[in-house]
């Protein structure tokens, strides 16, 4: 028993060491982009993090509840504004506070009613939008970083021939490792924040069709006649 623990434990040492080994390799690996791999870093750290806040900033804000607008209406049709917005604050969505607009302009013409729930509804899907030029300004300056790695290298390749007067594989490898691994990351960044600025994108039509959808329910109740 004590040598099947032992040669278990000696097989998950060596399974840990060479975990790390190829984690090792592959920090060294990325070391020999160069220089531009500190901002490809950094980009890629903020577009992540910027998606992800985004996303959920955009989940928390459109939540739809399918009975917000008619249980309002209901209130709205016994008198009770108080109540009305109430249950608007409580839904604490984007939905909420766009019924809630047109709640308190209610005794006005239909106009103004449509005008604050427009204007409202306008506001709540450009907070959506807000900071997402940044995701987007990622994905298109990552792969120039990428290629501007590319072409450092290719200096760098020139640079180590001319010195030496040796063409060979030794002489180039340098400047290749930089001229690839600078274009591919910058490509990976690049990729990953345009696929996360079109899914909030995305997102965000989605819910801007359902706003409407509430909105042009809530309109038709008010204008419905009172029994």
């Amino acid at each position: 028993m004590l040598g099947i623990f032992l040669q278990a434990n000696t097989a998950a040492i060596d399974s840990t060491a060479m975990a790390s080994e190829q984690s090792m390799r592959l920090i060294d690996i990325l070391f020999k982009g160069g220089v531009v791999m500190i901002p490809l870093v950094i980009l890629s750290l903020i577009s992540i993090a910027f998606i992800i806040s985004k996303f959920l900033f955009i989940r928390e804000r459109s939540k739809m509840d399918s009975n917000l607008v008619n249980s309002v209406l209901d209130k709205v049709s016994l008198g009770q504004f108080d109540s009305a917005n109430l249950m608007c604050d409580q839904a604490n969505s984007s939905l909420g506070n766009v019924v809630k607009a047109g709640v308190s302009q209610i005794g006005k013409p239909i106009e103004y009613i449509e005008k604050a729930l427009t204007v409202q509804s306008n506001i709540e899907l450009s907070e959506m939008e807000d900071k997402m030029g940044y995701i987007s300004m990622v994905s298109g300056i990552a792969p120039r970083i990428g290629f501007i790695g590319t072409i450092l290298g290719v200096i760098l390749i020139f640079y180590s021939i001319s010195q030496s007067s040796d063409i060979s594989i030794g002489t180039i490898s340098a400047g290749l490792y930089q001229k690839m691994i600078s274009s591919a990351t910058g490509l990976i960044v690049g990729v990953v924040a345009f696929m996360g600025y079109h899914f909030l994108l995305t997102r965000i039509d989605q819910f801007s069709l359902n706003l409407q959808k509430e909105v042009l329910e809530f309109i038709k109740g008010l204008q419905k006649p009172v029994r």
